[in-house]
């Protein structure tokens, strides 16, 4: 049975992930990309269509952003405001085809121009719901975007026809489960993971694995959706281990949650080509977990202590001063 603050939403959605790669630095060309997969996704009966991190551009290193140790102007003049061209123009393709669409994309802070953060753009029938910042930003060797962007600083939920939504990008969600946590106990049932997962050893497993536990540790959906291909070509060598990642991606974009009795279970998972997988999730089916396993109620109640305790833990490991 759907909980009664539940059951304004639709009971059922049809997620989708793209498997996408942009044409690298080739904003035209790409929402070009972007529009047909937001067709397709449409013609195929999605509801709520995510792209990965960085679609609108590509993500990849930045030798000049290493050397100036912050934004190039190639970085400057590709980046945009949200709401600006690229959302305005998704958001028109989304009330034509009645369809939510998450995508990544570098944005231009309107007040202060040269302050870029990695976001991802949420939009719906009914236009712009709200921008999500990346808050945990990669460093080197590997990768140059803690030098490109602002890391953010707000988690919040957005409101969909289908409930509220979380979002997280990449390393928020693959290595900071607490993000994951705090989403769902604020009602999140959906979170959507927009990433830039390089290809290499174990990777797959690590995608479909993590996106899974995501899921089943909040008894929520998770859809991760990533890039694939590019025009680097991963080294995992000895030798190459310490070298800035180059854009080579994995793919295989994921959608798993639970399948009451079953605590997880994947619906979904791409390849290692450009395509579009989705799901039709129930939840119903998900709440039926509610019965047995209410968790956020117990947060709220009969493990208010524990609540109490993780907020005491954090906030003295995020004061260094007590």
């Amino acid at each position: 049975m759907i909980p009664v603050e539940y059951q304004a939403y639709e009971p059922v959605v049809t997620v989708g992930c793209v498997n996408f790669s942009p044409i690298w630095g080739d904003k035209k060309r790409t929402l070009a990309k972007i529009e047909a997969n937001i067709l397709e996704g449409a013609d195929q009966g999605i509801d709520i269509l995510v792209f990965p991190e960085g679609s609108l551009t590509g993500a990849s290193g930045c030798d000049a952003c290493r050397a100036e140790q912050g934004p190039c102007d190639t970085h400057l003049e590709l980046a945009e405001t949200i709401p600006g061209p690229a959302t305005e123009h998704v958001a028109g393709l989304a009330a034509d085809h009645d369809v939510y669409v998450v995508f990544g994309m570098p944005e231009r802070d309107t007040a202060h121009p040269r302050v870029l953060y990695n976001a991802a753009a949420v939009i719906g029938p009914e236009g712009l719901i709200g921008t999500y910042r990346k808050i945990h930003l990669g460093t080197l060797p590997w990768v140059t975007e803690g030098l490109v962007f602002r890391p953010g600083d707000q988690l919040p939920v957005f409101p969909t026809r289908f409930g509220p939504i979380g979002v997280q990008i990449c390393y928020d969600f693959w290595f900071n489960p607490e993000l994951s946590r705090i989403l769902a106990l604020k009602g999140a049932r959906l979170i959507l993971n927009p990433c830039g997962t390089f290809a290499g050893p174990g990777k797959r497993e690590y995608m479909v694995q993590t996106t899974s536990v995501r899921a089943q540790e909040n008894l929520v959906y998770a859809a991760s959706a990533n890039l694939v291909g590019g025009p680097g070509h991963e080294d995992y060598s000895a030798s190459a281990l310490d070298e800035v990642r180059p854009a080579s991606y994995l793919g295989h974009s994921v959608i798993a949650g639970p399948a009451f009795p079953r605590f997880s279970q994947v619906y979904a998972e791409g390849g290692d080509n450009e395509e579009i997988v989705s799901a039709t999730l129930s939840f119903e089916r998900l709440h039926r977990w509610q019965t047995v396993f209410p968790m956020r109620d117990w947060r709220r109640s009969r493990q208010l202590s524990a609540s109490r305790l993780i907020a005491e833990e954090l906030g003295r490991l995020a004061d260094p001063t007590d």
